[in-house]
């Protein structure tokens, strides 16, 4: 219990705590400068539509300049997934105004790739296939992709997501529709008998509606079929092993976030519902979920980062491929292949980071210029886990929390890429390697 108090202090500490942030030398101009700007040109764009860029922007004509201004715009167009570096630079037009040019450079946007991956963060679910991906359609950053998937979990999807409906970007579209073969997770449908696959059939649209550069609301719609290969009480709601219903889906999110890939600043909150069903039909499912981050800057560039998140079952029964987890997606370090099983789900984790290696980029002159220029670094992490989960009816109490602790090494590699070699132990101190892909959160 004192585990999961240490890190709720650091985690609290990370919202609230003393804030020196040390900022980079990457600007010609200094916090206190008294430069406007004037006006925003951008360059190297020969692809991507301007506007796409700009929107992602705070400096706008008439702001005031200042270092973390512009260090915060150029991580925001960077965490876009469409340029290989961006640099802002600074250049005075009079005593009190600037002008911004935006240099960017552009990577690859369409073409066939290999897929492979592991499911669940777990290398024994190893998956493999390939896919046709445009990720700036028509230079307006609208992805469309279609992908088969073999090995663990086979499946195929098509997917299209406009962010831009309007030049300006406040009204987006995302549609989707996929085909899952699932190998059941659930311990307790396993339970007396042989494990069990799950189809997915699925179909959804999404409209979003953004305001300013922070916040976006999301209404969704769709339907799913889900069927399994061998039918029990509990795996589904219908007795024939096939569930048929519509859902739909509203959310908020509040993102300041400076770099998606690897934050070192700003917060990010998202609060749901989802729906599953009609109201006083068999499958009449509710879930509200909430996740909450905050990255917070302190002294000697060390960076202590939180989160918070939580989903909830409501309504009726929940069959066991709407159940959460601790152990797939969701993992405690200490206790990373431990599966748990519930209707609802809390966690909290807190890290410590420390550039070993502040990033940096390379230019290989030999290269397309799609792929000339890679970034590089290395961070040093401290970290700590704990979450529980329970059933409806079932007391949520801190002597069932999961909990881990430990360090790890980061890369931060080209193409947005982040590997993760972490040691960490659980709370009887059984220590155990981690080799892990993307942010832990």
């Amino acid at each position: 219990m004192r585990f999961l108090y240490i890190i709720l202090a650091l985690w609290r500490f990370s919202l609230f705590g003393y804030q020196s942030p040390e900022m980079s030398d990457t600007n010609q101009v200094k916090s206190d400068s008294l430069y406007r700007v004037e006006s925003v040109m951008v360059v190297g764009n020969e692809e991507t539509k301007e506007f796409v860029i700009l929107r992602e922007m705070s400096l706008q004509p008439g702001e005031h300049i200042t270092e973390e201004l512009v260090a915060y715009d150029q991580n925001r167009i960077y965490s876009l997934g469409l340029f290989n570096r961006v640099v802002i630079h600074v250049v005075p037009a009079s005593e009190e105004k600037a002008n911004l040019i935006v240099e960017v450079s552009e990577r690859w946007y369409i073409f066939p790739f290999p897929i492979f991956g592991i499911r669940d963060r777990d290398w024994k679910k190893v998956y493999f296939g390939g896919g046709l991906l445009h990720s700036n359609f028509r230079g307006r950053n609208e992805k469309l992709y279609a992908t088969i998937i073999l090995g663990y979990d086979p499946s195929f999807a098509v997917s299209y997501r406009n962010p831009f409906l309007v030049n300006d970007g406040s009204y987006q579209f995302d549609t989707r529709f996929a085909y899952d073969k699932i190998r059941n997770r659930s311990i307790s449908a396993q339970a007396g008998g042989e494990n069990f696959n799950e189809q997915h059939i699925s179909f959804m649209v999404s409209f979003g509606r953004r305001f300013g550069i922070n916040h976006a609301v999301w209404v969704t719609a769709g339907g799913e079929m889900v069927k399994v290969s061998s039918y029990q009480p509990g795996r589904t709601i219908s007795s024939d092993g096939k569930d048929i219903y519509p859902f739909g889906a509203v959310s908020y999110t509040y993102d300041t976030r400076d770099l998606f890939e690897y934050p070192t600043m700003g917060s990010f909150f998202r609060i749901g519902a989802r729906k599953y069903g009609l109201p006083g039909n068999d499958i009449d499912i509710v879930r509200y979920a909430t996740d909450f981050r905050h990255y917070r800057p302190l002294i000697s560039s060390l960076v202590l980062t939180g989160r918070l998140f939580t989903d909830w079952a409501a309504a009726g029964r929940t069959p066991s491929y709407n159940r959460v987890y601790l152990g797939y997606t969701e993992r405690i370090r200490g206790h990373f292949k431990d599966v748990r099983e519930g209707e609802n789900l809390f966690g909290i984790s807190t890290e410590l980071h420390y550039p070993l290696f502040t990033p940096v980029y390379y230019t290989v002159d030999y290269l397309p210029p799609e792929f000339r220029i890679l970034k590089f670094g290395v961070i040093a992490a401290l970290f700590a886990d704990a979450g529980t989960v329970w059933f409806r009816g079932e007391p949520l109490a801190l002597n069932t929390f999961t909990k881990g602790y430990g360090a790890g090494i980061h890369l931060l590699l080209p193409y947005s890429i982040v590997l993760r070699v972490d040691y960490a132990w659980n709370e009887v101190r059984r220590g155990e390697f981690i080799i892990d892909l993307g942010t832990s959160f």
